[in-house]
């Protein structure tokens, strides 16, 4: 079984994701593990209560972790065990996906540097908090979901074209066909 983690945090926007890992986790060869920083209950912005699988500080080596997936959310702390974990994921080339203000995370590790890339944070969100933007803007592109390379980000809203991305990444479709009847059934005309 392929293990996929989805990174969960206090405030995590529940429905860009759900689409996502609901369907990986349908998958016969996939499974969606879900980790935090600890095993305790996380609430997300919907009021979803979800007590993670792992603590990020126990993914030791990445040999059946084919990615990481990190929803956006409110409250987004990168500790040095997350960092970390991002960066291995980048150099052994497996996904990164991260959508809405969850690219933060990737930025703040550096992996985003040289790579194309979308968020819903724009550069005045930060100058409001009299916070400095992580982002490396050079390589920002507006539009609703980017794939350069092994990394997906996606606006908040296109959650459902996020999810594409990745079941594409993961090869889940059939064939053309099936790629775009998933399409239709999920986004609206």
């Amino acid at each position: 079984m392929k293990e996929i983690l989805c990174f969960l945090y206090d405030g995590f926007a529940d429905f860009e994701t759900v689409l996502t890992c609901s369907v990986l986790n349908e998958e016969q060869n996939y499974i969606v593990t879900y980790i935090a920083y600890e095993k305790t209950p996380i609430y997300s912005s919907g009021g979803l209560k979800i007590t993670p699988d792992k603590k990020v500080s126990e993914i030791n080596g990445l040999k059946d972790i084919e990615g990481l997936i990190i929803p956006g959310g409110g409250t987004r702390i990168i500790k040095p065990e997350l960092e970390s974990l991002i960066k291995q994921v980048n150099e052994e080339e497996k996904l990164l996906a991260a959508i809405c203000a969850g690219p933060e995370f990737l930025a703040k590790s550096g992996v985003l540097n040289g790579k194309k890339y979308t968020t819903t944070k724009d550069p005045q969100s930060y100058e409001e908090l009299n916070e400095k933007d992580p982002f490396p803007r050079d390589t920002y592109v507006e539009t609703r979901v980017v794939q350069d390379g092994n990394i997906i980000t996606a606006k908040g809203y296109a959650f459902t074209d996020f999810a594409l991305k990745i079941w594409d990444w993961y090869d889940l479709f059939d064939n053309e066909e099936d790629k775009d009847q998933l399409r239709k059934q999920f986004t609206p005309d």
